[in-house]
């Protein structure tokens, strides 16, 4: 894996030191990440919403064809609530945060003022922070709160590979818009537990000034 990594690393270094033209952007976002847990053969699905904001940087080399790269922060949200009956209820709330760098191959047209574009290929996600609150009260009276901090016990990765693509849509070369999924690959639990995993897919739809 790190072999692979730093090929494609060293592939875009070559890449931005013999660009015919380089592009910076900045955009912001729309993100929804699905946490899929595997356990026992069976599978859950958790829905984060939110936000990715950051800086892209184009390098065209001509006949179409280019590397999309970047610094991107995202921002993700859940909550789960429940209850039994009208006696016991209880609620949680969990919040991450990354740093994204994609790096992307794309293949684009122009069709007048308008530059059509799709890309393909993996973006790298660190995560920052992941933050678990809880809460549960009965007969309407708060009986106990709590607050984990999802990576103190070393069995959550923060590294992440996403692979997957999108299309870029550009206007007078001024406004872009963007839509991408990108497929976790890694396992984010570093338990070994026979039929147990994490990944995390996150889809992404935004607009970026082009400069």
């Amino acid at each position: 894996m790190k072999r692979i990594i730093t090929t494609i690393l060293a592939a875009s270094m070559m890449f931005i030191g013999t660009s015919a033209f380089a592009q910076v952007s900045v955009g912001a976002g729309y993100l929804n990440s699905t946490s899929k847990v595997t356990a026992s053969s069976k599978v859950y699905n958790t829905p984060y919403n939110g936000f990715y904001a950051g800086l892209g940087y184009d390098i065209n080399e001509g006949a179409g064809f280019g590397i999309n790269t970047g610094l991107y922060f995202s921002y993700i949200l859940s909550t789960n609530s429940g209850s039994i009956g009208s006696i016991v209820s209880g609620s949680s709330k969990t919040t991450e945060t990354y740093l994204d760098i994609p790096t992307r191959i794309n293949i684009s047209t122009d069709l007048g003022a308008i530059r059509a574009s799709v890309f393909a290929g993996p973006v790298f996600s660190c995560g920052i922070t992941s933050t678990t609150s809880a809460s549960a009260s009965a007969l309407g009276i708060e009986v106990g709160t709590g607050k984990i901090d999802n990576y103190s016990d070393d069995d959550y990765n923060r590294f992440d590979i996403q692979v997957g693509g999108g299309v870029n849509i550009d206007f007078q070369n001024t406004l872009r818009f963007t839509a991408s999924y990108d497929l976790g690959m890694l396992n984010r639990i570093k338990t070994e537990t026979d039929g147990y995993s994490c990944t995390r897919n996150v889809l992404r739809v935004g607009v970026a000034f082009l400069f």
